[in-house]
């Protein structure tokens, strides 16, 4: 390798070191906090409280692309909202395209519902984690 091949090759890293290290450092899968009296969050809420009253509302809900075991376990844990004294949230945060929220029902204990937009932009239900 010649010497101006050398100097050129240095340049290159040095030009392609700087620029990862300095460029934008947007990450499109961190998380973004949502404010709990966001619209987001109310309409979150909203939902939940919905489930909380009865089960019938889970289908009106329920997100077309919800798996199986996911609209299970929405059917189980809804059943233990009716019982619950207080529906709270703790948590709101966008986490790539899905909302999770982490609600804190008494004596249910806290638990992370996962929602996303469907294609009229309204908030469905996807999972939920116990």
């Amino acid at each position: 390798m010649s010497r101006p091949q050398l100097i050129l090759l240095v340049v290159s890293v040095v030009a392609v070191s700087i620029s990862v290290f300095t460029g934008p450092k947007d990450n499109e899968f961190a998380d973004r906090e949502v404010a709990l009296d966001s619209s987001e969050a109310k309409a979150a809420l909203a939902i939940i409280e919905k489930l909380a009253e009865s089960t019938n509302h889970l289908a009106a809900h329920l997100s077309a692309d919800a798996p199986p075991m996911a609209r299970q376990q929405l059917l189980q844990l809804s059943q233990k909202l009716i019982q619950a004294n207080t529906v709270k949230l703790n948590e709101v945060s966008w986490r790539g395209e899905y909302l999770s929220v982490a609600v804190s029902c008494s004596p249910a204990g806290e638990h992370w519902f996962y929602l996303a937009e469907d294609k009229a932009r309204q908030l469905k239900l996807l999972g939920v984690q116990q």
